[in-house]
């Protein structure tokens, strides 16, 4: 079994690694185990946190709400097309503090031994913007050499895409309640 899962590890990932390796140490964290990336964003940072919370309800979501509070909610998400494992569950627990942060940790997973990070917001008042920056730590339950690295790897395109993807849906928001448009 272990044979199967280590020969599905091709050429092209462990090049990727070792190309991604020299940005994932400066966007590492000295005390965060996972990644870390931030991004400006010209919205206040109720509307990017507004929209961070807003990610599960869009169509293509695979996140479904278990059970939610004003502080905190439980989901689980359904992951696909990973690599190595194909596809993941995860249920974890965000809490929430009201436009500076959300936080999120895991409960329980059939692939993941952890997953776990937090996206914080921080004012930026003399721009009306806010920097935005998401940590995250996965890492899969298998005994694959270099894993953690490959994980890595795979961790920043997500963040990188989701903070892009705030940054995107927050703009819009802030455009359109200003009632200005981008030409």
């Amino acid at each position: 079994m272990h044979k199967g899962i280590l020969t599905s590890l091709t050429i092209g990932t462990v090049t990727s690694f070792l190309i991604a390796a020299p940005q994932m140490a400066a966007a590492k964290s000295d005390k965060f185990p996972g990644v870390s990336e931030h991004i400006k964003v010209n919205a206040e940072p109720r509307v990017v946190y507004e929209c961070i919370r807003a990610l599960r309800y869009k169509p293509d979501s695979h996140v479904k709400e278990l059970k939610s509070t004003e502080r905190e909610a439980t989901l689980e998400e359904h992951f696909n097309k990973l690599p190595i494992v194909g596809s993941a569950t995860c249920t974890y627990v965000e809490r929430y503090t009201n436009d500076k942060e959300v936080a999120y940790k895991m409960v329980s997973s059939d692939k993941f031994k952890a997953f776990e990070g937090k996206w914080e917001l921080t004012e930026l008042p003399d721009e009306k913007a806010t920097e935005v920056t998401l940590q995250s730590f996965v890492l899969l339950d298998l005994p694959v050499p270099f894993l953690r690295q490959i994980a890595n790897t795979q961790t920043i395109k997500g963040v990188r895409d989701r903070l892009a993807e705030v940054k995107k849906l927050a703009e819009s928001k802030a455009t359109a309640s200003s009632g200005s448009t981008i030409k």
